[in-house]
C-alpha cells in the first residue's frame, strides 16, 4: 500500500501536471508540427533533423533562456560548419589527420565549453558536435560536404526559429513580466540577507553557513540576470543593479559574520556597546516589514543613516571624551575602549553594506530609470577541469576512431557522429558520469519506443495528420518530463533520440535493416561513452570535495602573496561559487558532522580572504609605521605558505600563533599611540586578525588537507 502510494505521487508529473509544464508541451508539439510540416512541403533530404534542432533548444524557463540558447546554438552551429569545411578541404585523402583532427577539435571545444557560463558553453559544445555530424556524414563522398553542412545548418535554424515563433505567441506583456519575477527575486534575496543579519545579532555567528540554499540561490539568481536582460531590452541598466544588490548582500552577510565573532570573543568585555544592539534588530525588522509591503525605502534609509551616525559618534566619544583623564590611563579600560571601537566599525560596516543594497535594490525597482550605470562580475574558471574535459574526450573519440577503422562498419560514421555529441555535452556537467548515464537511459528508452513506432504504428499511418496525433503521446509525455528536474537529463535525450529513430521522409518510413542498424550505433555510443567517462578521469565526490577544498587554500595563499589584489566582491564570488559546488556533493543529512564542517570552512575561507585584502591594503598605504606593516608582513607570509598537513605545531598552528602575537602587540601599541591615524587603523589591523586567527583556528580540520 505505502509501495504504491509512493509510485502513485512520483507520477503526479504525469497525470496532474503543472500549468507551466502543459503549455510547455503544447507549444513544443506545436513547432514539431509545423517544423515537419515544411520540411516535408520542400522534400527536405532529412527531416528528422529540423524536428530535433526543436527538441534541442526547447526548455520550460524563463523567455531570456530559450533566446539565449538558441543565438548561442545558431552561433555554435554556423562556426562548426566553418570548421567542417576547413577540415573536409584540408584532409580530404588522409583518413588519420582527418580523425585526428575531429578529436582535436571536439576537445577544444570542450575545454572552452568547460571555461565559460551559462549557454555561451552550449553554443561551443554545439560547435563540436555539428562539426563531426557535418564531417562524418561525409565521409563516404567528400564533394557532398558542403551540402550536408547546408543542409544540416539549414534544418537546425528552421527547427530554432519555429520553437521561438511558438514560444512568442505565449509570451504577453514580457518585459514587464520579466522586471517584476527579477525584482520579486531581488527581494527575497535582500528579506533573507536582513534575516541572517538579525540572527548573528542575536549570536548565532555562524547562521549565514546554515544558509547556502540562499547563496545557491543568489548564484542562480546571478546567473540567469542575463536572461532577463534579454527580456527586458530598452529598460536602461536594470541586470547591473540587480548585480549589484547581488554583490552587496554577499557582502553583508560576510560583514555580518565577522561581526558575530567580534561579538562573541569581545562582548564580557566591553563598556557601553550593548545598548544599540536591540535598535539594530527593531530597526531591521521593521525594515523586513517594508519590504514585504513595498514601500518606499526613503524613510528606512533616514533611520538607518541615523544608526550608522550613532556608531559614528560613539566610535569618535571613544577617542576624545575622556582624554587625560586617569581612567583614560588604565589598563582595563582602554581596553574596553578599544573592544567597543571594534563592535561599533564592524556595525557600522555592516549598516553601510545595507545602505547600499536598499539604494540598489530601490534602482533595479525603477522601470524608467535609463542610467549609465555598469556593474560586472567577474567568473572563475577551472582549467584543470576543463583540460579533463578536453583529454577525455580527445581519448574517447580517438579510441572510437580506432574501433572504427577496425571494424570498417558501415554506420561507424553514425557511431562516432553520436559519440562525439555526448562527449561535447558532458563536459557542461559536474558529475559526467551521471549525465552520461542519463543520456543513455534516455537513448536506450528512446530505441524501444521508437522501434514499437517503426514496426507496429507507422506501417498503418497514411497521411500526415494521423501521423502527428500518434506523436502526440510520446513526444509529450517527454515533454512533461522534460519539466520535472530529475528527468529532464533522461527526458530530453528521450525526445532528441525518438525523432531520429522515426525517420520522417517523403519516400516513406524507415526500414528494419536502417532501424536495427541506427540503434545500434545510437546504443554503442552511449555505452562507449560511458565506458569512457568511468574510465578516463571518473567522477568521485569525495575527491571532488578535496579538489574544491585545494582551490580555497591555494586561492588563500595567493590572495596573501599576489601582486595584484582583487575586488573584496570578487573574492567572495569566488567562494561563493566553491561553496555551492561543495554543497552539491554532499547530500547527506543537512545536520551531520561533514556538512557543518564544509559550510563553516567555506564561510571561514571567504572570510579570512576578506581581511587579507583588508589587511593588504593597510600595508600599502602610507598612513601605518613600517614597523607596524612589518608586523602584517610577517601575517600575511604565514598564511601564504601553511598547508596544515601535520598535527598541532605544524605551519597551521604557528600561522594562528603569530596572528595572536600580533593581535597582543598591536594592543599595546595603540593603547599608547599618539597619532589618532595610526590609533584608527591599527584598530581596524586588531579587527581583522581577530576575525583571522578565529577562523583559522576554528577550522582547522577543513583547512588541513591530507595528502593522499
Amino acid at each position: 500500500m505505502i509501495l504504491s502510494k509512493s509510485v502513485f505521487e512520483s507520477l503526479r508529473w504525469l497525470y496532474a501536471p503543472q500549468k507551466t509544464a502543459i503549455i510547455f508541451a503544447f507549444r513544443t508539439l506545436l513547432a514539431t508540427y509545423i517544423v515537419l510540416v515544411i520540411a516535408l512541403w520542400m522534400e527536405m533530404d532529412s527531416p528528422r533533423w529540423a524536428i530535433m534542432a526543436v527538441w534541442i533548444v526547447a526548455q520550460n524557463s524563463s523567455r531570456g533562456e530559450v533566446l539565449s540558447k538558441a543565438y548561442w546554438i545558431i552561433v555554435g552551429n554556423i562556426t562548426g560548419i566553418i570548421i567542417a569545411l576547413c577540415i573536409m578541404g584540408s584532409f580530404p585523402q588522409q583518413p588519420l589527420l582527418f580523425e585526428l583532427s575531429v578529436a582535436l577539435w571536439v576537445a577544444f571545444c570542450c575545454w572552452v565549453a568547460s571555461c565559460t557560463r551559462n549557454f555561451r558553453a552550449l553554443g561551443m559544445v554545439m560547435a563540436g558536435y555539428s562539426c563531426a555530424i557535418v564531417l562524418l556524414s561525409s565521409v563516404s563522398d567528400p564533394n557532398d560536404t558542403f551540402m550536408i553542412a547546408m543542409s544540416r545548418g539549414s534544418y537546425f535554424i528552421l527547427g530554432i526559429l519555429a520553437e521561438n515563433f511558438t514560444a512568442r505567441l505565449f509570451d504577453l506583456n514580457l518585459h514587464h513580466q520579466a522586471h517584476k519575477k527579477l525584482n520579486d527575486d531581488l527581494q527575497n534575496a535582500v528579506e533573507e540577507g536582513i534575516k541572517s543579519v538579525a540572527q548573528m545579532l542575536d549570536g548565532d555567528d555562524w547562521a549565514v553557513a546554515q544558509s547556502d540554499q540562499l547563496l545557491s540561490f543568489m548564484i542562480n539568481l546571478n546567473n540567469n540576470i542575463e536572461f532577463r536582460e534579454q527580456e527586458m531590452k530598452g529598460t536602461g541598466h536594470t541586470g547591473d543593479h540587480a548585480r549589484a544588490v547581488l554583490a552587496s548582500v554577499s557582502g553583508l552577510l560576510v560583514k555580518a559574520t565577522g561581526f558575530s565573532i567580534h561579538l562573541k570573543q569581545i562582548q564580557k568585555d566591553v563598556l557601553n556597546f550593548h545598548y544599540i544592539v536591540p535598535l539594530t534588530q527593531s530597526y531591521l525588522l521593521k525594515l523586513r516589514e517594508q519590504l514585504k509591503t513595498g514601500a518606499p525605502l526613503s524613510e528606512t534609509l533616514t533611520a538607518l543613516n541615523a544608526l550608522r551616525w550613532e556608531c559614528r559618534q560613539r566610535i569618535a566619544d571613544s577617542f576624545y571624551k575622556n582624554l587625560g583623564q586617569p581612567q583614560a590611563t588604565n589598563e582595563d579600560y582602554a581596553r574596553k575602549s578599544l573592544n567597543d571601537r571594534i563592535l561599533y566599525q564592524s556595525l557600522r560596516e555592516i549598516l553601510a553594506e545595507l545602505e547600499v543594497t536598499l539604494r540598489e535594490l530601490s534602482k533595479s525597482r525603477d522601470f524608467n530609470l535609463h542610467d549609465k550605470f555598469r556593474f560586472e562580475v567577474k567568473s572563475s574558471f577551472d582549467f584543470k577541469r576543463a583540460w579533463r574535459n578536453a583529454i577525455r574526450a580527445f581519448f574517447a573519440i580517438a579510441l572510437g576512431c580506432f574501433a572504427w577503422e577496425i571494424t570498417g562498419w558501415d554506420r561507424g560514421y553514425l557511431f562516432l557522429a553520436f559519440l562525439c555529441m555526448g562527449c561535447a555535452r558532458f563536459c557542461l556537467f559536474e558529475n559526467a558520469t551521471l549525465a552520461c548515464l542519463g543520456w543513455f537511459k534516455g537513448a536506450c528508452i528512446a530505441i524501444i519506443v521508437g522501434g514499437f513506432y517503426n514496426f507496429i504504428i507507422m506501417p498503418a499511418v497514411s497521411n500526415l495528420n494521423l501521423l502527428f496525433i500518434l506523436m502526440i503521446i510520446p513526444l509529450g509525455i517527454g515533454a512533461l518530463a522534460m519539466c520535472v528536474p530529475r528527468l529532464a537529463p533522461v527526458a530530453s535525450t528521450y525526445a532528441f533520440f525518438f525523432c531520429y529513430m522515426l525517420g520522417f521522409a517523403n519516400e516513406g518510413r524507415v526500414d528494419e535493416i536502417s532501424f536495427l542498424n541506427n540503434s545500434l550505433a545510437v546504443f554503442t555510443s552511449g555505452v562507449f561513452a560511458l565506458a569512457s567517462y568511468r574510465l578516463f578521469f571518473p567522477y568521485r565526490a569525495r575527491k571532488l570535495r578535496r579538489q574544491m577544498r585545494m582551490k580555497l587554500l591555494r586561492g588563500l595563499h595567493q590572495l596573501a602573496q599576489a601582486s595584484s589584489l582583487p575586488l573584496a566582491r570578487e573574492w567572495v564570488g569566488f567562494v561563493s561559487e566553491a561553496f555551492v559546488v561543495l554543497m552539491r556533493q554532499l547530500n547527506e543529512d543537512r545536520n551531520t558532522t561533514l556538512v557543518k564542517t564544509y559550510r563553516h570552512g567555506s564561510m571561514a575561507v571567504m572570510l579570512i580572504g576578506i581581511n587579507i585584502i583588508r589587511l593588504r591594503h593597510m600595508v600599502k598605504h602610507d598612513i601605518m609605521t613600517e614597523d607596524i606593516k612589518d608586523i602584517l608582513r610577517v601575517v600575511l607570509r604565514r598564511i601564504a605558505v601553511f598547508d596544515g598537513r601535520r598535527a598541532e605545531y605544524a605551519q597551521h598552528a604557528r600561522t594562528v600563533m603569530i596572528a595572536h602575537r600580533a593581535i597582543t602587540r598591536f594592543r599595546q601599541r595603540e593603547a599608547t599611540e599618539k597619532n589618532l591615524a595610526v590609533r584608527v587603523e591599527v584598530s581596524a589591523a586588531i579587527s581583522s586578525l581577530i576575525l583571522i586567527s578565529y577562523a583559522l583556528d576554528k577550522n582547522a580540520s577543513f583547512l588541513r588537507i591530507k595528502k593522499h
